[in-house]
């Protein structure tokens, strides 16, 4: 459905550029453009009714106008031509079929097929269910989430919960191999379930603490490496001694990045 709400988006941009360009060649200048160059510099030219009309410097903006003018008219019949598309994509485009054919079908043909969609449901249950080696280099954590987890800080606890109370399925410490020397653990692994993407979100809980700032530096580069990049696919949030984890800014990553 991502993919649907974008085109409708850009359609909606696009008729209101159309709209825009539509009114500025109505109030458009008569005359022909024209220009030349003469030492090293552009010389512009207006011809109505068969003559040449130089335009100074001063009225530049007349150049101006017809240069817009002349660029409108062509964009327009791109912007035409896309618009067209993008309202027949739209009208036809219909991917939640698929996934409800097979949701239609008697139970008896069910348990016999293996579907080529699933829905956003059942697809967060099977990313859910996915079985993954445990982080062996640190013991089990000693608090406990609203799900049963062993966690290992106070703050994974409150982030753990509140993924959970959005229904945000998550791996916790699930691994990721950046290359052949270094598998991290970050602290979730998280998956929108409208978009279907994976988030990497790694907490920050000791950012007055110089070697855990430099160290967390040096990890950040190498998630770069692999294309993990804050913002794009790598959730942080930070904490210090004075600025303590707030339930407030843990919300907002939830809304921006994983509903």
């Amino acid at each position: 459905m991502e993919l649907l709400e974008k085109a409708n988006k850009q359609l909606v941009l696009l008729l209101q550029i159309e709209q825009s360009i539509r009114l500025q060649t109505k109030d458009a200048p008569k005359g022909i453009l024209r220009l030349s160059k003469s030492n090293g510099t552009f010389q512009y030219y207006s011809i109505k009714n068969g003559k040449r009309h130089y335009i100074r410097k001063k009225d530049l903006t007349i150049a101006q106008a017809l240069a817009q003018r002349d660029y409108n008219k062509k964009i327009e019949t791109f912007l035409k031509s896309n618009i067209y598309a993008l309202k027949i994509f739209t009208k036809h485009y219909a991917p939640q079929k698929c996934t409800d054919l097979f949701q239609k079908l008697p139970v008896a043909r069910k348990i016999l097929i293996k579907p080529a969609f699933v829905d956003n449901l059942t697809y967060a249950k099977q990313w859910q269910a996915q079985k993954y080696e445990p982080n062996k280099d640190f013991p089990q954590g000693n608090f406990f989430t609203t799900k049963g987890e062993h966690v290992r800080s106070k703050s994974e606890v409150i982030i753990a919960n509140l993924l959970n109370t959005h229904g945000i399925p998550y791996h916790y410490e699930a691994p990721v191999k950046l290359n052949n020397s270094y598998t991290f653990h970050p602290d979730f692994l998280c998956l929108n379930k409208r978009t279907r993407q994976e988030f990497y979100w790694e907490h920050c809980g000791k950012m007055d603490d110089s070697e855990y700032s430099a160290n967390l530096v040096k990890r950040l580069a190498l998630y770069a490496q692999k294309n993990i990049i804050p913002g794009k696919n790598l959730i942080l949030s930070m904490e210090t001694l004075e600025q303590p984890l707030s339930t407030k800014d843990i919300e907002n990553l939830i809304k921006t990045f994983l509903l």
